[in-house]
């Protein structure tokens, strides 16, 4: 079964993790499949990619990622514990760079679980990040740590302080106007602190990759942050500043419009201003504790999120008699659930 996205790269080649579980007539092992623009097939098994029999499978829902040359693929293999970030070549799935996955606090193999969502980003530069869990498990807030590599996976650079099932999305730097750093893009990512091992003090953060700060909840020193935004809505009948998780495994990004859009436990959508600061929410349900889904804006501006097992599609059009908390522009966020 396929147990991943199926990622497509520039020409129409796709790629995407199967498991096997059980005897095949191609005698298939779990691993990594490329089915070419021309319909020739080929894969190679997880544990031949790592070069580890322990590693039984491409982690579960990790999205492979396509390098800008579209040369490279980048994928988790996973003995569903504990695994490696992997680089293969775009047309032959040959290895060509490998990094064990590790905890950055205790030196300990992180985490990797079958629950997680977490998928490689590929920067602008080509640096690779990507998202695991402490090890030992909630010694971070249950946070995880965004991992951070070079291209070829051969250096590990500064950490993010938030990996769990996390995807984080690419900023350009001059869509943050406040920014006054080298970098030339910043990353998107989910920032919660979970209640009980942490506050409930649930953020989304803007983070610069290459410069660093000590972590707020570790002695490691970790990427800044550049702007963070706590969830306004409290949690009733929570302890005072227990507020609603951010209920994203990725965020989308509208660099022309300066902002973040994100949706989140507490029903409401989200348009984080990174020129102002300010939140613009439209209530789409009730609140309710659910899975991390993402957010899309399509071609023409439509938002795309999940909320309360609904796929919402938000458009902009004018309207009257809406209150500002749902304005912006003279226009309004108006929910189309499908």
């Amino acid at each position: 079964m396929i147990d991943t996205p199926i990622t497509a790269d520039e020409a129409g080649d796709i790629y995407f993790g199967f498991v096997v579980t059980g005897p095949t007539p191609l005698d298939l092992e779990s691993g990594i499949a490329r089915i070419g623009i021309d319909g020739t097939g080929t894969w190679i098994a997880a544990r031949d990619v790592a070069g580890d029999d322990s590693i039984v499978e491409v982690a579960q829902n990790c999205a492979p990622a396509v390098s800008a040359d579209q040369s490279t693929i980048y994928v988790a293999v996973s003995g569903r514990s504990v695994g490696y970030l992997v680089a293969l070549d775009s047309a032959t799935l040959q290895r060509t760079g490998i990094a064990r996955l590790r905890d950055p606090s205790s030196g300990n193999d992180a985490m990797l679980f079958d629950s997680s969502s977490a998928s490689p980003t590929v920067g602008p530069d080509g640096d690779v990040y990507y998202g695991v869990v402490e090890n030992p498990i909630a010694s971070h807030h249950s946070r995880g740590w965004l991992l951070h590599f070079t291209s070829d996976l051969s250096q590990q650079r500064t950490p993010g302080s938030f990996g769990w099932d996390n995807t984080v999305s690419v900023v350009p730097a001059s869509g943050v106007p406040s920014y006054r750093g080298s970098s030339p893009y910043l990353l998107m990512s989910k920032y919660n602190n979970y209640f009980g091992s942490g506050g409930g003090h649930h953020e989304i953060a803007i983070l610069d990759p290459n410069a660093t700060q000590r972590d707020r909840f570790s002695n490691v020193n970790v990427m800044r942050e550049i702007k963070t935004k706590l969830n306004p809505t409290q949690v009733p009948g929570a302890a005072p500043g227990v507020v609603y998780e951010w209920c994203i495994n990725s965020a989308a990004v509208d660099p022309k419009g300066r902002a973040v859009i994100a949706n989140a436990e507490d029903g409401h959508a989200y348009r984080w201003d990174l020129r102002t600061d300010e939140l613009t929410d439209l209530a789409l349900n009730a609140p309710r504790f659910e899975a991390y889904t993402p957010t899309l804006v399509g071609p023409d501006g439509t938002v795309y999120v999940i909320n309360d097992a609904k796929l919402y599609a938000i458009g902009r059009r004018r309207v009257t008699g809406i209150g500002p908390k749902q304005v912006r522009g003279g226009h309004a966020w108006i929910p189309s659930p499908s």
